[in-house]
């Protein structure tokens, strides 16, 4: 499992789930949304208003992560207000992992760890003219 988040103002590091982990709800509001989103307000978006928004994953839409959400990010679109498969939305999903795939996978990788360091170096890569051009609201997958 991977995450990642882009807005407007580019994309964040790749965080990998370690192998074996069951990401449900408690692990992701520990280790994606204390550790990664919660300070994206001071690092990669700089204190500007921003709207947060998850894709429909199990532990993204449970109480408990709408609740963390309530509590910790300054705005984000709730479970309710998702409408149903919309491409609009989620451009991460319908855009940006297809750019990655492609790009980070055009030489056959011989294990993981090769896969993992060819994502990583080309998410760094993906430019903030693609971001921009690709974003409605920070979203996160």
């Amino acid at each position: 499992m991977v995450w990642w988040g882009m807005s407007g103002q580019g994309v964040t590091p790749l965080n990998f789930c370690e192998k074996g982990v069951k990401s449900g709800a408690r692990v992701y509001q520990e280790g994606m949304l204390q550790r990664v989103v919660k300070p994206l307000n001071t690092t990669v978006l700089n204190g500007q208003n921003w709207v947060f928004q998850q894709d429909s994953a199990p532990a993204h839409k449970t109480k408990t992560t709408q609740e963390w959400l309530r509590r910790n990010v300054p705005a984000f679109i709730s479970a309710e207000n998702w409408p149903s498969g919309s491409p609009d939305l989620s451009p991460l999903d319908y855009e940006l992992w297809a750019v990655l795939e492609d790009m980070a996978c055009r030489k056959r990788h011989n294990n993981l760890n090769s896969l993992k360091r060819s994502l990583v170096k080309t998410a760094a890569e993906i430019s903030l003219e693609t971001c921009v051009s690709d974003s409605r609201v920070a979203g996160a997958s």
